[in-house]
């Protein structure tokens, strides 16, 4: 007889103990919800400052290469604006042109051109680097919100923002702008 109530006790154990493991996950559910889409997310968000920083860079890129026409500088300042939108890749959002600034800076600091429809959420501009009389720079520079989920958690809404700025090399007589 002791044999068996000592047999009931210890079936008694084990299912309290399988109890015990439920209970156990029930707590550990949460969390570790919480840090694998938090870290899917956080990756996401990575993906997408990469996105904006290769956008930016090669419309510098083009800025700096596509001959500037100082009878239509929002022309041109547009057509870099736009190249930041075709070259970004991100299948859950886009850029607006809202948040994408475009410059074309000659060395004394003045702006030469802009696109019609300048950004007005991208920040600061970057600054102009030492430049020899009659260069100019081209700056582009965008800032948008990521998101990062996480669950159980407020969500986090970090700022990405990319800037480039490229040497313009093409002049017209001596400066990079007719006069």
């Amino acid at each position: 007889m002791l044999q068996r109530h000592g047999g009931r006790i210890r079936g008694r154990a084990r299912l309290a103990e399988r109890g015990a493991a439920a209970v156990e996950f029930a707590l550990i559910l949460p969390v570790l919800i919480m840090l694998l889409l938090g870290v899917t997310t956080a990756g996401l968000t990575y993906s997408d400052h990469l996105a904006i920083t290769n956008s930016v860079r090669e419309a510098g890129r083009l800025g700096a290469s596509t001959t500037f026409d100082p009878l239509a500088p929002s022309g041109w300042a547009n057509a870099v604006q736009e190249r930041v939108q075709q070259v970004y890749f991100n299948g859950g959002s886009t850029v607006a042109t809202s948040q994408i600034c475009v410059q074309l800076v000659n060395s004394a600091g003045g702006v030469v051109a802009t696109p019609t429809s300048q950004g007005t959420t991208c920040g600061p501009a970057p600054t102009s680097p030492t430049m020899t009389a009659g260069s100019c720079v081209v700056k582009v520079w965008l800032r948008k919100q990521g998101k990062i989920v996480l669950a159980v958690a407020p969500n986090l809404t970090p700022t990405l923002g990319a800037r480039s700025v490229s040497y313009y090399g093409r002049t017209v007589g001596t400066t990079c702008v007719a006069s």
